[in-house]
């Protein structure tokens, strides 16, 4: 962190905070309201730790349950977990608090007849070792993409890791897949290159997920994150799918928009810059960052949406669509034109969650549990059991008719406490105008937060699903998802459906190591980023007129080893794990 000294105070919900200021915000943060706002994700926080601290040292001593649905909605089959229990470990070393792998979450989906493939970041993938040149520990494995398949429509399931790219060693997650209409899947994540770079690399796969070749790198990019990919038909050779990747990349001027094609199957890329915002003086503006986008591909037209978040330095941030009638060679902006926004281009959103620390100066928004550690730097809450928030707008497209779903909070203020709510507006004439935005959630007193919605269409241009993550008012947690046979015109409460048949905890993951300066914390799984727990996505798709969905779940418990170094040291708690559900929604 660059030195930062207290020069200011924030009032959030009647709570006076004293941020502390960085004159120069690292990469991957901005400035909300004097506040710097980790908006990197768990996989670039993995990469730049291990780049800051490549040795370890020592530790030192010290819908709703029980409405009625209607017989359109069933569900085929229970809740399956799709990972291995059997791969999570733990391991100890003398001097040092336990090392437990055992995070699987942040979930994307695709399915092919049969075949159905679940992707999710993995913490097994990660091995410690003793420092062979000198004291203290080094990770020598990443690998943190992996992958469970599935050939018969998700009956029974197989794990595997994703390789790499071609000479490299390491994936850093933040997975991506999709499918073309041949059946071969594709997987985006962030990698490196054989240098050691960081990258976006791309894999593939012609059996039908069971097999994946060595990743090949989109672009070498050192700032790269939060990629997505899509694949559909090219606008002009309706006969060729192309694939396309989106991501973030961090530089000193600020945050870039950077877009990925191929037209050979992935064999060969193309990739350039297709935005670069500019700093505006005014805070209420968007700024010169952005964040989390999400491809999609319409598969009548070919043509291409980009909905991202673009952040302002104000309480409120900015949805924006890029389009491309021309696979990626050039681009225009999708227009809201709501009136008092700053432009015809944006419209002005509220993000989900409160704004907490996890550990430190790591500011972000966070749904959470009731345990507190008390306030720390500068008096921000802090919350053992957190999971940070974002705001990635879900997306589909067909035939022109774009439909978005995204979660907003109900409050006033940036980070404040606040319910929060997934809304859906739809476009009939691909992203010119807009429908006015409705609540796709039921309203329920007991659910106070609707957050990380994904969406999917149905061959069955009426039909449209949404799933989820409800917290409840005990600080418990299911996914539900919510079905429109309507375009999205309405999303009846009978049509909305608990996909969970067991309600979860959010786990241990900013467990305090120091209720004094400078308030350091760790996930139960110490290699894996604070407040990280459902991850930053789950997942719904279709195929065939099924409905399939993924997601980080946490109904699984585990005890922690015995250990004087381990602050939870023989609790007992939740952990993440993936699971899947299969529907037909009629």
């Amino acid at each position: 962190m660059n030195l930062r000294t207290l020069c200011l105070s924030v009032v959030f919900s009647n709570v006076m905070v004293q941020p502390l200021l960085a004159q120069n915000p690292p990469l991957g943060f901005v400035t909300k309201l004097g506040v710097d706002v980790d908006v990197r994700s768990g996989s670039r926080i993995l990469i730049d730790e291990l780049a800051a601290n490549p040795v370890i040292l020592p530790d030192l001593p010290g819908p709703v349950a029980g409405g009625s649905v209607v017989p359109q909605i069933q569900f085929r089959g229970g809740n399956v977990q799709v990972n291995v229990p059997s791969t999570d470990y733990t391991q100890i070393f003398t001097r040092f608090r336990p090392f437990v792998h055992a995070i699987q979450s942040e979930v994307s989906t695709a399915a092919f007849g049969h075949d159905i493939v679940v992707t999710y970041n993995d913490s097994t993938g990660i091995h410690v070792s003793p420092n062979p040149i000198g004291p203290g520990l080094v990770v020598d494995q990443v690998l943190l993409s992996s992958f469970s398949v599935s050939n018969d429509g998700g009956k029974s399931w197989t794990k595997g890791r994703m390789p790499p790219a071609a000479n490299a060693t390491a994936t850093f997650g933040d997975p991506s897949v999709g499918v073309d209409r041949h059946g071969v899947f594709y997987f985006a994540n962030l990698g490196e290159t054989p240098t050691g770079h960081g990258a976006i690399v791309v894999n593939k796969s012609t059996d039908g997920g069971n097999t994946w070749a060595s990743g090949v790198v989109v672009q070498q990019d050192d700032g790269s994150d939060k990629e997505w990919l899509a694949v559909g038909p090219d606008p002009v050779d309706k006969n060729r799918d192309n694939v396309y990747v989106t991501w973030t990349s961090f530089q000193n001027t600020g945050c870039q928009l950077r877009f990925g094609s191929s037209t050979d199957g992935g064999v060969t890329w193309s990739a350039k810059t297709i935005y670069a915002p500019a700093a505006d003086p005014n805070p209420v503006n968007p700024q010169n960052c952005l964040q989390f986008s999400n491809v999609v591909v319409d598969g009548i037209t070919g043509s291409l949406y980009i909905p991202f978040l673009h952040f302002s330095n104000s309480d409120k941030d900015f949805i924006q669509v890029l389009i491309s009638d021309d696979a990626g060679a050039s681009f225009h902006f999708g227009t809201f034109n709501v009136p008092g926004a700053p432009n015809p281009t944006v419209m002005s959103v509220l993000q989900p969650g409160e704004l907490t620390e996890c550990g430190g100066f790591n500011f972000r928004l966070t749904i959470h549990g009731t345990a507190s550690a008390g306030p720390g730097i500068g008096g921000l809450p802090r919350y053992i059991n957190a999971s940070r928030m974002t705001l990635q707008p879900a997306f589909a497209a067909r035939n022109g008719v774009l439909y978005m779903a995204w979660s907003e909070s109900a409050g006033t203020s940036f980070g404040a406490p606040a319910n929060t709510n997934v809304k859906f507006m739809r476009s009939d004439d691909s992203g010119m105008t807009w429908t006015a935005p409705i609540l796709v959630n039921p309203t329920v007193a007991s659910d106070t937060q609707h957050v990380l919605p994904s969406l999917a269409i149905d061959p069955d241009p009426n039909g449209v699903h949404v799933s989820y993550y409800t917290q409840h008012s005990n600080s418990s947690v299911d996914l539900d998802m919510a079905n429109s046979h309507d375009r999205g015109d309405t999303f009846p409460a009978n049509r909305t459906v608990r996909v969970t048949t067991t309600s979860f905890s959010l786990p241990p993951s900013n467990i305090p190591l120091s209720n004094a300066f400078p308030f350091s914390a760790t996930n139960f799984d110490r290699q894996i980023a604070v407040c990280y727990a459902l991850g930053e996505y789950q997942s719904v798709t279709t195929d065939n007129g099924t409905v399939y969905a993924g997601w980080g779940d946490m109904r699984n418990l585990i005890t922690e080893p015995v250990n004087a170094l381990d602050p939870i040291s023989g609790q007992t708690h939740s952990k993440p794990d993936v699971f899947f559900q299969k529907l037909k929604a009629q």
